[in-house]
């Protein structure tokens, strides 16, 4: 009896320390005392709308039984493209577009040593616009301030296409050494994605028969001459999916307090704020392919729903007979 004691007592510990291993800072506070200083925000909560789910339409029969898949597939992108934000501020016209033109070819270049092909760098124009500066003017009385052109700011966009995901280290580095410090985003493709879709159908609707299958063998009598079908699908990308939060614990400042009396005089220092990338969850998915992810990726979530309407046990056949005569009668069993 001991023995078996001490066993549920290491069961117990050891679930309680694998539990805490991969629990996670963004978690802090809920695992915390609600009197200690923890501290955990987020920027946005983390649900699961991304999800959409198909609907059928209203019938009024209420004999009726709905038979539903939702499906997710986690595909990894094969295309990519960075963008990255440029802004040069030069005395005349001429000089601002000069130095602009020498970033971005000391860009390319650095791109191209890396292995980006020059075709895959694209720029953008976003603005071209004079900049004022404030001149004070002093006179006997008064004292007055005066716009005055003092340069020009020219602002592009550089997108760059690349189709490995650890290139983009590469990239970022090749900016930085032209001083260029403004990654905008990061967008992901897939090439191929109504391949991938398709193949997420198809395995929704192999999962649906067999379903529909198991619903009949418990006793369901589904009228299958009579059934609506509706289904939806929806692409959720990694930029749509990075949340942020800040975690740290504040000391008790209990004997301060209690010195003077006073509410002590704190300067907060600046809290780190974390950003990570959550899927979503798989919870309310009947299958998902892919399921174990080590960077990010695009979700295409498919779902499917096939209303049947019941068939009625109590709904007697009508026969009829022909009589010796050549008369079509009703057969009324007594």
């Amino acid at each position: 009896m001991k023995k078996i004691f001490l066993l549920m007592i290491i069961s117990i510990s050891l679930q309680s320390y694998i539990s805490a291993q991969v629990e996670g800072n963004y978690r802090y506070n809920i695992a915390a005392p609600a009197a200690a200083n923890y501290q955990y925000t987020t920027t946005q909560p983390l649900t699961n709308n991304d999800r959409r789910a198909a609907t059928t339409p209203y019938i009024l029969n209420n004999n009726e039984v709905n038979i539903q898949i939702n499906g997710l597939m986690n595909v990894i992108a094969d295309n990519y493209v960075a963008v990255f934000n440029l802004v040069q501020v030069g005395e005349s016209i001429d000089s601002t577009n000069r130095i602009m033109n020498n970033r971005i070819q000391r860009f390319t270049q650095e791109l191209k040593n890396i292995g980006i092909d020059e075709a895959d760098i694209k720029e953008d124009m976003i603005s071209f616009v004079p900049k004022y500066d404030i001149q004070p003017e002093n006179r006997i009385f008064s004292k007055t301030y005066n716009e005055i052109p003092a340069g020009f700011e020219l602002q592009k966009n550089i997108s760059v296409r690349f189709r490995n995901s650890a290139k983009l280290n590469g990239i970022t580095s090749a900016a930085a050494n032209v001083e260029i410090y403004d990654l905008v985003k990061v967008d992901y493709f897939v090439s191929n994605f109504q391949e991938m879709l398709d193949s997420l159908k198809h395995k929704c609707l192999l999962s649906l028969k067999s379903k529909t299958k198991s619903y009949e063998a418990i006793g369901f009598k589904l009228d299958t001459l009579k059934k609506v079908m509706s289904d939806d699908f929806t692409t959720v990308y990694p930029q749509t999916r990075y949340f942020s939060y800040q975690a740290f614990c504040r000391n008790s400042l209990g004997m301060a307090k209690r010195k003077n009396g006073k509410e002590p005089l704190v300067i907060e220092a600046p809290k780190v704020t974390s950003r990570f990338y959550e899927q979503i969850d798989y919870d309310h998915y009947d299958l998902v392919i892919n399921p174990i992810i080590t960077e990010p990726v695009v979700q295409i979530s498919y779902s499917v729903v096939v209303k049947y309407l019941m068939k009625d046990d109590k709904q007697n056949n009508i026969y009829y007979i022909l009589t010796p005569s050549g008369e079509i009668k009703q057969f009324v069993p007594k």
